[in-house]
């Protein structure tokens, strides 16, 4: 199997309903790369550590994954505000209570997966917008966005994203379903 070629992350998959919401602020605000990629909070590849170094085995890490998935409890969560990284047009929505989403990148960066280095720490959110140029209006109406359902988070991806000729292609590497100690499904995606 191809090792990973491009940008590739680990990500918790938001449900069907949040994602709909999320991809609506997203297209509102017109912002296209965002609006293209699912709507997920990134437990390793954006902060913390970097992507999946690209000489791994994919299986292997897949394997890992799958094993880490086993002692995870399905997440009950909910956005809190709209924030803005320091210095950035980096939007996102924070969440209420970090410490399971901190838990699992801590038993993920402690795995035996390879990451490239990131100089950030570990930030649980779910990207809203990231553009070079934003007005003041733009501005307070992202920081003023609440959703405020609860929603559960059971599953895990791998995504690599490949951007040919400026456009970016979704690859969805792998998936599993958290199931603390009972049977673990997972499926994998073959490009």
């Amino acid at each position: 199997m191809d090792h990973f070629k491009h940008d590739t992350y680990v990500v918790l998959d938001l449900p069907k309903e949040i994602t709909e919401q999320v991809r609506k602020i997203r297209y509102r605000f017109k912002d296209k790369f965002y609006t293209a990629l699912p709507p997920k909070i990134t437990v390793a590849g954006s902060s913390g550590v970097g992507v999946l170094q690209n000489n791994q085995e994919p299986d292997q890490v897949f394997k890992i994954l799958d094993d880490i998935a086993t002692k995870i409890e399905p997440i009950k969560a909910s956005f809190s505000e709209v924030k803005r990284f320091p210095y950035t047009n980096i939007f996102f929505f924070s969440l209420h209570d970090e410490a399971s989403f901190h838990n699992i990148h801590k038993k993920i960066a402690q795995s035996d997966i390879r990451f490239s280095k990131n100089d950030f720490p570990y930030k649980p959110h779910s990207t809203l917008w990231d553009r070079s140029s934003i007005s003041e209006k733009e501005i307070q109406e992202l920081l003023s966005i609440r959703l405020k359902e609860e929603f559960i988070l059971n599953t895990m991806s791998i995504y690599s994203l490949e951007s040919p000729g400026g456009d970016v292609i979704i690859l969805l590497r792998h998936r599993v379903t958290f199931t603390w100690m009972l049977f673990s499904f997972s499926t994998r995606f073959i490009r």
